[in-house]
């Protein structure tokens, strides 16, 4: 068994669950794959994908430019991304090829632009681009790895939430805070991202993008008290920190959201990206694969509020 998945918070969850609710468990492909078991019945965990969405909805939520086309064609406020074909698939790509469009669509979203794998979690290979030169090189590289890949605006974004939700109910709702220093008037950036390595509030890889993405800054001295977001990335996997929101209006209006976005493509189970733009929320992705491990491991009482909701699945799961 490996170390990654044998410490995965939800393989240990799903073990407590079964215990608690006499389920029968086995463990295949290096904990990839939970079997499930009662009462005659048998459900499957495939990652962090529970048997209870159909496969079609979770092909779409694995397709970024699906996803908005989908949500665009409903109405649904959402961030816009272009799908392009590796040219190996001559059979889908135009006979003038990729290119012409790919100019079209960056001189439509404007320069920085973002080019991303169509079907990538994580925020891995996402790349922000500045101008044509760097787009040619982003695009042969993408497609060195993806047989697609998809194009969206760069958008100056507040905030970025993330929606749990499960049969139109919202299990969990957090905003994901990017990494950041705060200045004291007297230290440098470099100085006070060093200091946060060592502190363990930044890890040697965020540390390392951080420095890299604030090259010509590094010697500035924040104000005392002065914040310093360090990447434009949201991702969890990236270095943000998981905020559990409360109840209140905005719940209410991410979680509506959330619930139009679940409901156009038929997922039961998903986690919604949701972020704000100058006051506005937009649907980024769909995920059909709940994975709940940052949030876990960022405060002890979250564990609870996680096992809670695959239990539900779980109960859902074998109820349909």
């Amino acid at each position: 068994m490996t170390e990654a998945n044998s410490q995965r918070v939800l393989v240990e969850l799903i073990k407590e669950i079964a215990a608690d609710q006499g389920y029968g468990l086995t463990r295949f492909s290096h904990d990839w794959i939970l079997r499930l078991e009662k009462n005659g019945a048998t459900r499957h965990i495939f990652g962090y994908n529970f048997e209870i969405n159909s496969a079609t909805a979770e092909l779409l939520a694995a397709d970024k430019a699906a996803i908005a086309d989908l949500l665009a064609h409903q109405g649904i406020a959402n961030v816009p991304h272009r799908l392009f074909l590796h040219p190996r698939l001559s059979g889908y790509v135009p006979a003038k090829g990729n290119w012409p469009a790919m100019l079209a669509s960056a001189e439509e979203f404007g320069y920085p632009l973002v080019c991303k794998p169509n079907g990538g979690t994580g925020g891995l290979g996402v790349t922000l681009v500045n101008n044509v030169a760097e787009l040619e090189l982003a695009v042969y590289t993408l497609f060195q790895k993806h047989r697609s890949i998809s194009f969206s605006p760069y958008l100056e974004i507040d905030q970025e939430f993330r929606a749990i939700m499960l049969d139109g109910e919202l299990q969990l709702l957090y905003t994901k805070r990017r990494p950041h220093v705060v200045g004291d008037g007297q230290a440098s950036l470099m100085q006070l991202i060093q200091a946060a390595q060592a502190g363990g509030q930044l890890s040697a890889e965020a540390a390392g993008q951080a420095i890299e993405g604030k090259q010509n800054d590094l010697q500035t001295v924040p104000a005392a008290g002065e914040e310093v977001v360090l990447g434009w990335k949201h991702n969890l996997g990236a270095g943000s920190t998981p905020q559990q929101l409360s109840d209140g209006p905005l719940a209410s209006q991410l979680s509506r959201l959330a619930r139009q976005a679940q409901q156009a493509i038929n997922i039961r189970f998903a986690s919604v990206d949701v972020v704000e733009v100058q006051g506005e929320h937009r649907v980024l992705e769909i995920n059909s694969g709940v994975m709940m491990e940052h949030f876990v491991r960022s405060q002890p009482e979250h564990r609870a509020t996680a096992k809670a909701i695959y239990a539900r699945a779980i109960e859902r799961m074998f109820d349909a």
